[in-house]
């Protein structure tokens, strides 16, 4: 196994606003979120993959109750590109932060970053 040399990844870990509700923020993660991002030719440029990940409470709940650390977060993206250049392009972006950026700051509190290099070990 070797690292994939034709893309790489940012995944972004947020939590919601103290105040907005689940709903709210499914609202706009799902649907306003995706057509901001998508909106800008930064993007458009440079990111091949955007996926989210939410939070699912009932099974998060399971793995406390069987002793497993769960992470304190509601939603992550995953951010595909074929290099961290290509990435940082987006995230850097005054577009960007004026838009996405902006309206995402009022649903949720700042994220937590991971860049990474990664290996497909099972891939079904």
């Amino acid at each position: 196994m070797s690292f994939r040399t034709d893309r790489v990844r940012i995944i972004g870990s947020v939590k919601r606003k103290e105040g907005v509700s689940k709903e709210e923020f499914e609202n706009f993660w799902i649907n306003e979120h995706p057509k901001l991002f998508n909106s800008l030719e930064v993007v458009k440029r440079n990111i091949l993959k955007y996926e989210q990940a939410h939070a699912n409470e009932v099974v998060s709940k399971a793995l406390t109750d069987s002793g497993l650390a769960v992470a304190p977060f509601d939603a992550m993206s995953i951010f595909e590109a074929p290099t961290f250049d290509a990435l940082m392009e987006v995230f850097t972006n005054d577009e960007y932060k004026k838009t996405v950026g902006a309206e995402s700051l009022k649903y949720f509190e700042r994220g937590q970053m991971f860049a990474a290099n990664f290996v497909t070990v099972v891939d079904n």
